[in-house]
C-alpha cells in the first residue's frame, strides 16, 4: 500500500506544480490576448441582431461557419473563453495557496540570523571600542529590527514586504472572479428612446425604439422630465447636443458627451437629437379630429420620413429642413437651427396623393371637404437618450484597490537584510536587499560610514554616539 500511494503522491505534486508554474501562467496569458483579439475583430452575437451576423457569416464562407462552429462569433459564451479562463483561475490559486507558506516563512523573524549568500554585499570599517548594542541601536533608528549576541548583529527591514505579492495576487484573483461573474451574468438592459422637450420620461411606460430586452418590473424606477434640448454647434458643424432634466424630486442636471445622468441602477447618456413638429387635421370648424407630436429622424437628417395620418391609406412623407434654403432646384438647410424651417411633404390620402410641395408651418392642405392638415407653427427638438443599465462597480474598485494596496506594502518597503561582525579595531558589514541592489549597495555605505562617526575615540571610554 506504501508502494502505492507514492508514485500517487508523486503525479499529484508534478501536477500541482504544473497548475501552479509561472509556465502556464504565461502561456494562459497569452492565449487570453489571442481570444480578445478574437473578440474585438469578429462581430460578435451580443454586438449584433442575429441576422445580421448569420448575413456576415455567409459572407465569409468556409471561414465563417468555422468561426461560427468554433464559437468565436459569441467568444464571452463559448469552451476556449471558460477553458482558459478557468485554467488561469486554478493557476493563480494553487500559486497562492502553495506560497502562503512561504509568505508566513518569511514573515517571521529568523531566531538566529542566516549565513550570507554569495550574493551578499560586503564591506569594512575600521573602528575602536565599537559594541553590538550601539551597532543594533544605530540599526534600529534607521528602521530595522536587530537581534545582537555574541558580537553579531542582525537586522531585518520589511519583513513582511512580502504579504504584498501575494496580496496582490489575491486582488487580481479576485478581479477574475467578479468578471466571470459578470460575463456569466445575463446582459444589463440598454435601450434607446426619443423625449421631447417638456415630456416626462418613465421606464415603466416608454416606448423605446430600441432594447435588448424588456423592462423588468423589478427594476427600480426611472422618472426625469426634459426640460430643454440645445445643440452645439461650432463652425465646421453641430458637435453634439445637451439635455436639461429635471427629477421628480426638483433636482436638475445636464445630460452631455461624457456627462450622463445617473439615477439608481441606471445612467441615460445622450445620443442625439431630432426636430419634433406637431401636426393636426382639423374640421371645418377648426376643431381637432387627429393630432401628435412627429419625433422625425434623428439629426443627422437620414432621408425622408413617414407618419400616418389615421389609416393605412393616409399618409404623409416628409423631409425636414430646419433652415431651409432652395439653391438651384435644389432642398439643404443652411444650419441647424429653426431659423426657417420647412416640410417638403407629400400627402397621400385614400390612397391617392393629393399634394406634394413645401410646406411652412401652419400652412393648410385640404384632405377633403370639411378637412385641413398642418403642421403646428411651433417646432420642439427632442432627444436621442440610451438608458443603461449600471452593474455594481464597487467590487471590481474594491479589487483593484486591494492589488494597489499590495503593490504600496510589495515596495514601499524593500526587504532587506544586515548581518554586522563587531570585532576590536574593525566592523565587517554584509547585506542584501531584495531588489535594486545597487541602491542597497549605496545604503551600506551610508551605514558604514555613520558607524565609522559614532564610534567612540580612542581612550574616552564610552563613545560619542
Amino acid at each position: 500500500m506504501t508502494r502505492d500511494k507514492q508514485p500517487s503522491r508523486g503525479r499529484l505534486r508534478r501536477l500541482l506544480d504544473f497548475l501552479g508554474s509561472g509556465r502556464l501562467a504565461v502561456m494562459l496569458l497569452l492565449a487570453a490576448s489571442c481570444i480578445l483579439y478574437l473578440y474585438l475583430v469578429i462581430p460578435q452575437a451580443e454586438r449584433l441582431a442575429e441576422r445580421e451576423l448569420l448575413g456576415w457569416v455567409e459572407r465569409q464562407g468556409a471561414a465563417g461557419r468555422t468561426f461560427q462552429a468554433l464559437g468565436f462569433t459569441d467568444v464571452l459564451h463559448s469552451w476556449l473563453f471558460w477553458g482558459v479562463y478557468g485554467l488561469l483561475l486554478v493557476n493563480l490559486s494553487v500559486c497562492m495557496t502553495r506560497r502562503l507558506a512561504v509568505v508566513a516563512r518569511l514573515c517571521r523573524f529568523p531566531e538566529r540570523p542566516p549565513d550570507p549568500g554569495a550574493n551578499w554585499i560586503r564591506r569594512e570599517v575600521s573602528v575602536v571600542g565599537m559594541t553590538p548594542d550601539q551597532v543594533a541601536r544605530k540599526l534600529r533608528s534607521d528602521g530595522y529590527r536587530a537581534l545582537a549576541a555574541d558580537r553579531v548583529v542582525y537586522a531585518l527591514r520589511g519583513r513582511f514586504a512580502s504579504i504584498g505579492h501575494w496580496v496582490f495576487h489575491a486582488g487580481l484573483l479576485a478581479i477574475l472572479i467578479v468578471a466571470g461573474s459578470l460575463a456569466a451574468a445575463p446582459p444589463p438592459f440598454g435601450g434607446s428612446v426619443g423625449v421631447g422637450e417638456g415630456e416626462p420620461f418613465d421606464l415603466f411606460t416608454a416606448r423605446f425604439v430600441s432594447s435588448n430586452q424588456e423592462v423588468d418590473p423589478e427594476f427600480p424606477p426611472l422618472r426625469f422630465r426634459v426640460d430643454r434640448v440645445g445643440i452645439r454647434v461650432e463652425p465646421e458643424g453641430v458637435k453634439g447636443s445637451e439635455v436639461g432634466v429635471t427629477s421628480p424630486e426638483g433636482d436638475q442636471a445636464t445630460i452631455a458627451v461624457n456627462q450622463p445622468y445617473r439615477s439608481g441602477l441606471f445612467q441615460v447618456l445622450v445620443h442625439g437629437f431630432g426636430f419634433m413638429p406637431g401636426w393636426v387635421v382639423v374640421n371645418s370648424r377648426g376643431h381637432p379630429l387627429r393630432s401628435a407630436w412627429l419625433k422625425l429622424l434623428p439629426y443627422p437628417l437620414q432621408g425622408q420620413d413617414s407618419f400616418s395620418l389615421g389609416s393605412e391609406d393616409d399618409t404623409a412623407f416628409v423631409r425636414f429642413y430646419p433652415d431651409h434654403q432652395l439653391e438651384n432646384g435644389v432642398d439643404r438647410t443652411i444650419s441647424q437651427e429653426l431659423r426657417n424651417p420647412r416640410f417638403r411633404t407629400r400627402v397621400v390620402w385614400r390612397g391617392e396623393e393629393i399634394y406634394a410641395g413645401l410646406l411652412s408651418p401652419g400652412e393648410r392642405v385640404p384632405l377633403e371637404a370639411g378637412k385641413d392638415f398642418f403642421f403646428l407653427p411651433e417646432v420642439r427638438k427632442y432627444a436621442l437618450l440610451d438608458i443603461v443599465e449600471e452593474r455594481g462597480q464597487g467590487p471590481v474598485f474594491a479589487c483593484f484597490g486591494l492589488m494597489i494596496a499590495g503593490l504600496l506594502l510589495r515596495y514601499g518597503r524593500i526587504r532587506k537584510e544586515i548581518l554586522v561582525r563587531v570585532g576590536d579595531d574593525s566592523l565587517q558589514l554584509v547585506g542584501h536587499g531584495e531588489i535594486f541592489e545597487h541602491l542597497f549597495a549605496e545604503d551600506l555605505d551610508r551605514l558604514a560610514g555613520e558607524l565609522a562617526e559614532v564610534s567612540p575615540a580612542p581612550g574616552d571610554g564610552g563613545g560619542n554616539a
